[in-house]
């Protein structure tokens, strides 16, 4: 086997820091991602829990008015 050439040791070193760099990038999007669903996800679940209290008749506009007002 050949010792490797200073240019192409810096060639190697070049595309590993790219390849950092871009894994850094995508990792950073992930995050993003990640906490945009969660945001997402939280206010679905909160349409939900109204859905079913709307079901039960415990939601913001009840059907049945027990109270007699």
């Amino acid at each position: 086997m050949k010792p490797i050439t200073e240019d192409r040791a810096a060639r190697r070193f070049h595309q590993m820091a790219t390849l950092e760099r871009q894994i850094a990038i995508k990792t950073s999007e992930i995050a993003d991602c990640k906490a945009h669903l969660k945001e997402i996800t939280e206010l679905r679940d909160g349409l939900l829990r109204r859905l079913r209290e709307t079901a039960r008749d415990e939601g913001e506009l009840p059907l049945f008015d027990l109270d007699g007002d």
